[in-house]
Parts: structure tokens; sequence; C-alpha cells
């Protein structure tokens, strides 16, 4: 199943690193990777990574990590359930 994770970290050396790192030694696969400075002190990174394991689980595993100061889990869905429930764009002429 693919999961999509907000993670909110503090802007310090190593942080991004750590995050990404534990999911991947999780067995998570990365399918995409954001990551955007919001202050001077703190960036948000978006995730969409895909494994059988719940995302509930690597939500947890992350908040645990010192630089993490949020996590919040989208909801998760294969991905093709979520091609099928995107909106369609009407041409128009």
């Amino acid at each position: 199943m693919e999961h999509r994770l907000l993670i909110e970290l503090k802007n310090c050396e190593g942080a991004l690193l750590r995050a990404l790192g534990l999911v991947e030694r999780r067995g998570y696969r990365i399918r995409t990777c954001n990551l955007r400075a919001d202050e001077a002190d703190r960036s948000v990174l978006e995730l969409t990574v895909f494994s059988e394991r719940p995302g509930a689980l690597l939500k947890r595993q992350l908040e645990r990590l010192h630089d993490v100061l949020g996590v919040r889990l989208e909801e998760s869905c294969e991905p093709w359930v979520r091609e099928l429930n995107k909106p369609s764009i009407a041409r128009t002429q």
C-alpha cells in the first residue's frame, strides 16, 4: 500500500538524513520526496512511501526521532484506487 506522510523537522544538521534513513531501514520504499523550508528553524518533508506494513507504524517510529516535531499520516490506499478517485478535468471547446 501507499502511504503519504507530512513530517515537520527541525532545520538542523542530519535531521533529514535520519528521517529518510529510518524510512528505508524499516523497509518502506520511498516513491516521492519533497522538502520545503517553512521557517528558518523548521522544514516540512512530504513523503509518499510504499509498503505492505501499516503507515501508522512508520508514523510512530518517526515521532520518536529527536529532530521530528510532528508527523501526519494522510489517507492510505492502493495506487490504483487513488487514480480512480482523481477528479477528471473536462475539456471545454
